[in-house]
């Protein structure tokens, strides 16, 4: 029966399989430096197989390119045509780059940089035309209102004086008409002498590019252990499959035992190299196959296999929450590891549910903020809408205060630090969060180290902010502290549970305005 292999953990043979590969990378990374390892890091994969007599072996893999090449000795090919990609590729990537070279030209000709300018003159010409006549017109306003007190309410002046001031007016928009057509008849031709052919050549190379993608992936036909052939934008359904779709080392490595009849026995997937600054990958760690493009095809892949799990099949198992703190507005509790804070997708128990259960006649949206399901610790609940809402304000003017307790997976050198590494979600592989300066939200941790024993590190936490998984991706990410907490399966290794707890809160409480800090013990 093979693993689930969107678990962390490898089974005992992947493992083996692992560690001779790994120690074939180790000997090419001393032979040669120009090979890609360990100065790039790279996801690798092993799948130990079963041959028709009974024999035991395994296949190995690399996600997308190494060293700017599909096909290396030793690993299996990728699902496609190589030839027949190549061919695809070379006449559409060069019809793109003519695209490109036409807009790039267009956008930086000399004539259209003169046509700009015309443009932005005539604009500064309008300015100044409407200045100079704006100054005439309040010195003809002054001149009027001396005029009507000296004429002493003589009708005929003062209709006179009425007149010039009509005139005014006629003259002031007549000048503003008179620029804006002018300016409107330059910007008309500036749009269809460049900008019109700019935006047709752009839509023409997103709609080649978009047919192009949909070709390349026709060449992938995925097939199944039952004896099912899918091509992968069947497997996607409506929307475009994500770019390395299929490329990865699972799909590769089931794919290259489905067609030549090896059984698949057990599947593990490891970092080799340098980390990345965007994901937390760490040389050597084991992860699983990502969400966005591996969650949609391997399903379809281990069709006719026998699993140990289904996918995303977790025990349901945790204690109930237990209460810290009671009022008639509000509660603290202690929320265990192992139970969702809102119900998942696949409806297991929650604090949420919990509480609905426990108090039905609630009016507030109860829960203040989350916990992920592998962290412990304290929760604020507010019991109705108005002390929810004064609740969250304090969240937001960063008044509440957390302290939360973790061991880290080796020992610091840094007793005292603040990590401010900006988070967003990695859309190819949900939930797990990334390093993102352009795009990601201000994550800010501070960290004082409690205790170390040589090998791993107990630490408070101390976030600014309250970013998904901030202290999980502060503690491992490379640029953070590059210490996994002990028990990530998301972002370190996994094991019995995660050594993350949210030990200490303190807020004011919204009717008595009095600061309440809760604590709760620290269960590892």
């Amino acid at each position: 029966m093979l693993p689930n292999p969107l678990q962390h953990h490898p089974h005992p043979l992947a493992l083996q399989a692992s560690q001779q590969l790994m120690q074939r990378l180790q000997q090419h990374t001393e032979l040669s430096k120009s090979l890609f390892l360990r100065a790039n890091g790279k996801m690798f994969g092993v799948l130990v197989v079963r041959d028709a007599c009974g024999k035991y072996g395994f296949l190995s893999a690399f996600s997308g390119q190494l060293n700017q090449q599909w096909l290396l000795a030793g690993f299996v090919p990728p699902v496609f045509d190589i030839e027949q990609r190549q061919h695809l590729l070379a006449a559409g990537e060069a019809r793109l780059a003519q695209m490109t070279h036409q807009i790039e030209q267009l956008a930086g000709s000399p004539a259209r940089a003169a046509s700009l300018q015309q443009r932005l003159d005539l604009e500064q010409q309008q300015a100044k035309a409407q200045q100079a006549l704006k100054a005439r017109h309040q010195h003809n306003r002054l001149e009027r209102q001396a005029a009507r007190v000296a004429a002493q309410l003589n009708e005929p002046r003062l209709q006179q004086l009425s007149l010039l001031s009509q005139h005014d007016k006629r003259e002031w928009k007549q000048c503003k008409q008179f620029w804006d057509d002018k300016i409107s008849l330059a910007q008309q031709a500036f749009e269809r002498a460049f900008e019109q052919p700019i935006n047709t050549l752009m839509e023409q190379r997103k709609s080649l590019s978009r047919s192009l993608h949909h070709q390349v992936f026709d060449q992938y036909h995925l097939h199944s252990f039952g004896g099912e052939t899918s091509t992968m934008q069947a497997l996607f359904g409506e929307r475009a499959p994500p770019g390395g779709a299929g490329d990865c080392a699972a799909p590769k490595l089931l794919q290259y035992a489905q067609r030549h009849y090896l059984i698949p026995v057990a599947l593990a997937e490891f970092w080799w190299g340098a980390e990345p600054l965007t994901e937390v990958r760490h040389h050597g760690n084991f992860y699983p196959p990502c969400r966005g493009k591996c969650e949609v095809i391997l399903p379809f892949m281990l069709q006719g296999l026998k699993l140990k799990q289904r996918f995303e099949d977790v025990p349901d198992n945790a204690p109930e929450p237990e209460l810290v703190y009671e009022d008639a507005s509000l509660l603290v509790l202690n929320k265990p590891a192992g139970m969702l804070s809102i119900p998942g997708k696949q409806a297991r128990d929650s604090v949420l549910g919990w509480l609905q259960r426990r108090y039905p006649q609630a009016t507030g949206p109860l829960l203040v903020h989350r916990l992920d399901m592998a962290t412990s610790g304290l929760l604020l609940v507010a019991k109705t809408g108005a002390v929810h809402k004064h609740l969250q304000r304090q969240f937001i003017r960063r008044t509440i205060k957390k302290r939360y307790v973790a061991i880290l997976s080796r020992a610091l050198d840094q007793q005292e630090c603040r990590i401010e590494l900006p988070l967003r979600v990695d859309l190819d592989d949900r939930p797990r969060q990334m390093v993102c300066y352009q795009h990601g939200r201000q994550a800010i941790t501070d960290v004082r180290v409690i205790a170390t024993d040589g090998h791993t590190s107990r630490v408070y936490f101390y976030p600014l902010t309250g970013r998904t998984h901030q202290l999980r991706v502060h503690a491992a990410h490379a640029l953070g502290l590059a210490a996994p907490i002990v028990g990530d399966a998301l972002y370190g290794t996994q094991q019995q549970r995660l050594m993350l707890h949210a030990e200490r809160i303190s807020f004011e409480h919204p009717l008595t305005a009095e600061r309440i800090e809760l604590a709760c013990a620290v269960p590892f």
